[in-house]
């Protein structure tokens, strides 16, 4: 959290791009690609996360670079919701970044006193570099990240962006839906929710692989009876005695001991 003014000074400052008031029309899809795209999103729409940042939108805000001097030309009308939890986040950290550190006076006193505040003093003195990063890197501090915004367990609890993201996201009971993208966009920020979107790419991607798999190990399962090297790998009646595997150490060795791993090279 920060003021307003430290806010609208830093995104100024860091030229961060922000909505305006000005709106835009997104061109929707026409003809058969419409009719597929309705299909799907009627097919899918059980496992689509309930978030209103995840449907489909026809209109959205222009973004340009915030400016002090050219605040109408931005939607204020919300001024606690106008930099969202990860802009916030942002600006906080990059003014911890680049805050000195600084040196507190002592006193010296005498003798022991002297020693104590000097030895002191010295280890401030370490502590004169720019920004937070220096300090968790000489152990001053142990972490630096910003809190949750809000509680997300409980009855009478406000609801925000974080429970949202615990009932939509975070939950192992809603594994089968899709991710609400941009909500843990504008909730962790643009490189958690790249990662996490690449996620769900990547998961996607290895369900085809999954079933082929599953198909394959099936079809294991069906013909195992039917392996005829399996089979004779495994029949006690042969029990054939095979060489040694190696020349001074290794004992002779019964076919049939070999049974499992044929049984499993053949599933697999």
């Amino acid at each position: 959290h920060a003021p307003w003014n430290v806010l609208c000074r830093e995104a100024e400052f860091l030229k961060l791009k922000m909505p305006t008031k000005k709106m835009y029309h997104i061109n929707e899809t026409r003809g058969l690609l419409k009719k597929i795209n309705s299909v799907l999103q009627k097919i899918t729409d059980p496992i689509q996360p309930k978030v209103a940042e995840h449907r489909p939108q026809t209109m959205k805000r222009l973004s340009y670079p915030f400016s002090r001097e050219k605040q109408h030309l931005f939607d204020l009308s919300d001024k606690d919701s106008f930099f969202d939890s990860k802009t916030r986040s942002t600006i906080v950290y990059e003014i911890l970044k680049r805050t000195t550190c600084t040196k507190a006076k002592y006193s010296m006193g005498q003798g022991e006193g002297r020693k104590k505040d000097s030895a002191l003093l010295s280890k401030r003195r370490k502590c004169g570099k720019y920004g937070i990063t220096s300090l968790l890197a000489n152990g001053v501090y142990a972490a630096a990240y910003p809190l949750h915004d809000g509680d997300y367990d409980g009855e009478n609890v406000e609801f925000n962006d974080r429970k949202l993201l615990y009932e939509e996201w975070a939950r192992y009971g809603v594994f089968y839906k899709y991710q609400p993208i941009d909500l843990v966009r504008k909730y962790f920020g643009e490189k958690i929710g790249l990662y996490f979107a690449w996620l769900g790419v990547y998961t996607q991607m290895l369900i085809p692989a999954s079933i082929v798999g599953i198909i394959v190990f099936l079809y294991g399962c069906a013909t195992m009876d039917e392996n005829i090297p399996s089979m004779e790998m495994c029949d006690q009646r042969h029990n054939i005695t095979m060489c040694p595997l190696c020349d001074k150490t290794c004992s002779y060795w019964k076919m049939s001991s070999a049974c499992a791993t044929a049984r499993a090279s053949h599933l697999f």
